[in-house]
């Protein structure tokens, strides 16, 4: 087992806890950006007393508890309290549809709710009145039970505020989590995951990545109902570090705005985040000017433009930036080498909800472009039947971080572990000589081409979303034939447009992604290349992490393995 910095002797969330804030009382934790934020000592205060009230209500260990709300410092304060006194916590996107938000509630069991006000008001959920326990995220007030007068005995007759006593009372191997996924292929199943899965995996962050330590200031964008989100606010609590949430939903403006509040020293993102910067800023920056236009065609010169507005981006995220761990989705060629060259320090990982989440990563001085990192400690990678010449297969992973078991759905687990207990992640890619993991794609997205190729459609949506015109892309097979539906860049086509006709404007788009289908084919082998374009004319349906929703637009995805020409 990976050494730690905090000594831990057991891989259990009281212990772990326990051990912060003996290290980093006097430490900032947590705060809201543009607030002062509480310390660690006042962390731990905070969680005791919701803990201590969750006991008084009648919650026992193994309980579950759904959280539902936006990430914040009472987020973090209401999971930490579940998870140290041993029952069982249920994050919720709050972005998840009320069907969604009604069969997790019911599915889990939960006992308990943690919930916005605002949601609570405006939520269609038959399943709240079933539940015994309702608090408010807004303030901890307690919206449904009863807690007992002052002076009497609480319900479950014990100490208030023991942190040994929970520390006890939970063993590694208890369930701490159950993460109901939201992927691509439109099912919803719990990922059960124990003490010991997150807190190994907890650890990865800080020392691996080696820009997280308790001088760190993270800015919190990633939404903590989600695995990635979730663990980067727990590796930053491991080391120390204070933890600035955003108080709405990060729009650019927001975002900027808080990047100058806090001038964060590290962040976790998704790749939507630079693909949008890329897209916004770098591209129009390159392409207003005929000399920079030239300038760009160029290796070594385009690199020099990039170093150049790199620099800016860096002083717009407040100038202190050491790191950004991306994850989530895959991050396109052309913005790595843009981050690389413009000074942007980052490093890319790989990972999914039932591995809690971490499975590889890397510190930026060694990190690879192209790679998602190398194994963590304690965890094996394995191909499964390599391709002879290319060396890709399927990703299998095992090891302390991989989940127990999907809850109440004993055939899925069966199906996505081998005989000899290897997670069978769904994505195929290849290992170099060192150990790095590069990822094709996901194994139920190939397209087995006419002679018998694989073609992997990230490959070919990162390429088209290297165009200026292209926000977003999707590649499939479409009565036989390979088809890109692309959601155009409208602002930036409009921007060009010296007529506001609509008619002419469409007529252009139609033009242009003609262009981009052509362009792009140029630069793929001719198995693979696009037949055919179809404008997307509003934004793709999303994962929380911001990939596509492949089974809101591929047909029969659900119901099918891979596609293939001539079937």
């Amino acid at each position: 087992m990976m050494p730690n910095r905090l000594g831990l002797s057991a891989y259990t969330l009281p212990h772990f806890f326990e051990k912060v804030i003996e290290k980093y009382g006097a430490n900032p934790a947590l705060a809201v950006a543009g607030q002062d934020p509480i310390n660690y000592t006042e962390f731990g205060q905070q969680v005791v007393v919701i803990r201590d009230n969750l006991h008084q209500l009648g919650l026992k260990k193994q309980d579950k508890v759904v959280i539902l709300g936006q990430g914040s410092p009472h987020w973090t304060i209401a999971y930490m309290a579940v998870a140290t006194m041993g029952a069982i916590a249920v994050p919720v996107m709050d972005e998840f549809p009320d069907v969604d938000i009604e069969h997790i509630i019911c599915h889990s069991g939960a006992t308990a709710i943690f919930i916005d006000g605002s949601l609570y008001q405006s939520l269609n959920l038959p399943s709240l009145d079933e539940l015994k326990i309702i608090l408010s995220l807004d303030d901890f007030s307690v919206l449904k039970g009863e807690l007992p007068a002052p002076g009497r005995k609480s319900r479950a007759g014990r100490k208030k505020g023991s942190a040994s006593e929970e520390t006890s009372l939970v063993d590694e191997n208890d369930l701490a989590e159950i993460l109901y996924t939201s992927g691509t292929t439109g099912h919803s199943k719990g990922v059960m995951l124990t003490h010991k899965n997150l807190v190994t995996n907890l650890i990865v962050g800080p020392e691996i990545l080696e820009f997280i330590d308790e001088d760190s200031v993270l800015l919190g964008i990633l939404p903590l109902a989600h695995a990635f989100g979730l663990i980067t606010t727990l590796s930053a609590i491991y080391a120390g570090a204070s933890i600035h949430y955003l108080d709405k939903k990060p729009s650019p403006r927001i975002l900027l705005r808080a990047m100058q509040q806090v001038k964060p020293t590290a962040i976790g993102a998704v790749p939507l985040v630079f693909e949008k910067i890329y897209h916004r800023q770098v591209l129009p920056t390159i392409r207003k000017q005929p000399v920079l236009r030239l300038l760009s065609r160029f290796s070594l010169t385009k690199k020099l433009l990039y170093r150049i507005i790199g620099r800016k981006i860096m002083e717009a995220f407040g100038g202190r930036l050491e790191g950004v761990f991306i994850g989530g989705a895959s991050l396109n060629h052309e913005i790595e080498i843009f981050m690389r060259a413009g000074g942007i320090p980052y490093v890319c990982g790989y990972g999914l909800s039932e591995c809690a989440p971490i499975v590889t990563a890397s510190s930026v001085k060694d990190s690879k472009i192209g790679s998602v990192g190398h194994a963590i400690p304690a965890c094996s990678l394995k191909i499964e039947e390599p391709d002879p010449e290319s060396g890709i297969g399927e990703i299998l992973v095992k090891g302390p971080n991989v989940m127990a078991g999907y809850y109440q759905n004993e055939v899925a687990t069966d199906q996505v572990f081998t005989p000899e207990g290897w997670l069978i992640t769904g994505d195929r890619g290849y290992l170099d000589e060192d150990g790095f993991l590069y990822i094709k794609g996901r194994s139920k997205n190939v397209i087995i081409g006419s002679s018998g190729e694989n073609i992997y459609p990230e490959v070919i949506e990162d390429k088209l979303k290297e165009s200026v015109y292209v926000e977003e892309a999707l590649v499939y097979l479409l009565d036989n034939q390979l088809v890109a539906r692309i959601y155009p860049d409208y602002s930036y086509i409009n921007s060009l447009e010296s007529t506001r006709d609509e008619n002419v404007i469409a007529a252009n788009i139609v033009d242009i992604l003609e262009e981009v289908r052509q362009e792009v084919n140029t630069r793929l082998p001719t198995f693979s290349r696009i037949q055919q374009v179809i404008e997307q004319q509003a934004p793709f349906i999303k994962t929380p992490t911001k990939k596509i929703k492949r089974a809101e637009y591929v047909p029969g995805y659900l119901t099918t393995t891979s596609d293939s020409f001539g079937s």
